[in-house]
């Protein structure tokens, strides 16, 4: 929430010491009802923090168990074991923002936020509690919150390689349906954070640990095997819906023209993610910023580009998407559920097609009665896609391969001949449905009629004389 949970409480942004004596604290007192309590490894060179997010599992007493317990009264004794003055739950989420009174009796440097403020203004500390119903889920969410922007940058370079990382773990797409249907595009990989790491080429010791800056993250995440840039800006621009094709990424403002929205987005509200996008990608290709360029950006990104020169590094795509599609069938044993999935989808399509394209387009729109019209598609569908007999036989352009697809031209060819027949089948059929609905009334209101006649005393009287 970058403590801004609480709009009625003062929430300061904390400087590092604050962060740390909070952290160090909070860890402690979950520690006493957790068998596992961790904070993600921060952002490097941050010097001010919003909130202290920590991570929980396994809990030692009933009381802190949301599997024996309702969430809301787990969240009340999270709450009592910090001190919080007020918290926020989330419907559908372990997750509870609690604001604790600000440390007192500190040294006066931590007594301050960066942000002006009135000094006798009363000071609160958000603090999130992420609580994971399983060691596999911490582990993922502990890797997954890592370093601040960093998978926002890892995130943009391995999507051009058809992998996706979200809070539930890495994942293959398949490119046709991605497009289309993205969730449904995915098959899942891992939830292991050494097995992603290894898949993509990094260290995983130098993962578990704080980078020293901003510098020392970039070239990390650039050592990462699909990490490439282009050597020269592509003239077209345009704005992808989908993902890139894999021609390295460009910075600047050519590539941003061609980032998702998200990726865009990203770049106005997280300051690393932009500095990777707009200097240290640029400054890998082989056109350097010149000194008249630098002269335009703020000092630090100037001491950023002088202490990490990589012009022309990093410009050799090492692998393709096929390549990377194809180690994942391998080290993961996916990819009888990514041909099944594909397979799946292809048909799903190829019977939309023939129901939209081919049965409803293929029946003409001019100079038809829209009720004869409908009737006609209504029972062709019913003789194509439903297995109904048409005139005492199921027609050829009804059968299907043994994958489920039919044969487009013999269903157009069917259709076209035969759709007028079907309309007059149809609207039979309706007449025939009006006219038994109307029967099943008449019969309905009679029964009622008689089931008011009731038996009195030996004899009938009308229920109400």
């Amino acid at each position: 929430m970058g403590g801004q949970a609480f709009a009625s409480l003062h929430t300061p942004r904390m400087r590092s010491a604050v962060y740390d004596h909070v952290l160090k604290q909070t860890l402690h007192a979950l520690r006493e009802h957790y068998a596992l309590v961790e904070s993600p490894i921060e952002a490097p060179g941050k010097t001010t923090h919003g909130d202290v997010d920590v991570l929980v599992t396994g809990a030692l007493e009933m009381d802190f168990d949301p599997e024996k317990r309702p969430w809301n009264e787990v969240a009340n004794r999270l709450g009592e074991v910090l001190g919080a003055v007020s918290s926020i739950r989330h419907n559908g989420m372990p997750v509870v923002n609690l604001a604790v009174p600000w440390p007192q009796n500190t040294p006066p440097s931590m007594e301050h936020s960066p942000e002006s403020e009135e000094p006798e203004e009363v000071k609160y500390v958000q603090i999130d509690i992420h609580h994971l119903h399983s060691l596999e889920r911490f582990q993922w969410e502990l890797f997954h919150s890592a370093h601040g922007d960093l998978w926002n940058i890892l995130g943009s370079t391995i999507r051009r390689f058809g992998l996706t990382v979200n809070d539930r773990g890495l994942y293959l797409r398949i490119p046709d349906i991605e497009l289309l249907d993205r969730k449904k595009s995915m098959v899942f990989l891992t939830e292991k954070p050494s097995e992603v790491l290894n898949f993509i080429g990094l260290d995983e010791k130098t993962w578990w640990k704080p980078f020293s800056s901003q510098s020392e993250m970039f070239n990390y995440a650039a050592g990462c095997r699909l990490f490439w840039v282009r050597g020269k800006d592509a003239e077209e621009e345009y704005d992808i819906v989908g993902d890139l094709p894999v021609e390295g990424q460009e910075g600047g403002d050519a590539g941003k023209k061609k980032l998702k929205h998200n990726d865009r987005q990203r770049m106005l509200k997280r300051p690393i993610f932009n500095d990777w996008m707009t200097v240290f990608i640029p400054e890998c290709r082989e056109e350097f910023i010149t000194p008249a360029m630098m002269s335009q950006l703020p000092w630090n990104i100037v001491k950023l580009i002088l202490t990490t020169r990589h012009q022309g590094l990093y410009t050799e795509q090492k692998t393709t998407r096929d390549e990377i599609r194809d180690e994942a069938f391998k080290q993961f044993n996916v990819q009888r559920e990514y041909e099944e999935k594909l397979a799946s989808w292809k048909l799903l399509r190829h019977k939309d097609e023939i129901w939209r394209e081919v049965i409803k387009g293929s029946i003409p729109l001019e100079d038809v009665d829209p009720q004869f019209r409908a009737a006609s598609i209504r029972t062709i569908k019913a003789v194509i896609m439903e297995g109904q007999e048409f005139q005492g036989t199921v027609p050829d352009a009804a059968k299907q391969d043994e994958h489920g697809f039919y044969d487009v031209a013999a269903v157009k060819a069917f259709v076209e001949a035969n759709w007028e027949e079907a309309g007059r089948v149809g609207m039979e059929r309706q007449l025939a449905k009006s006219r038994l609905a109307m029967e099943e009334k008449q019969a309905k209101k009679k029964r009622k009629a008689e089931e008011a006649v009731v038996e009195v005393g030996g004899g009938l009287k009308v229920a109400g004389d």
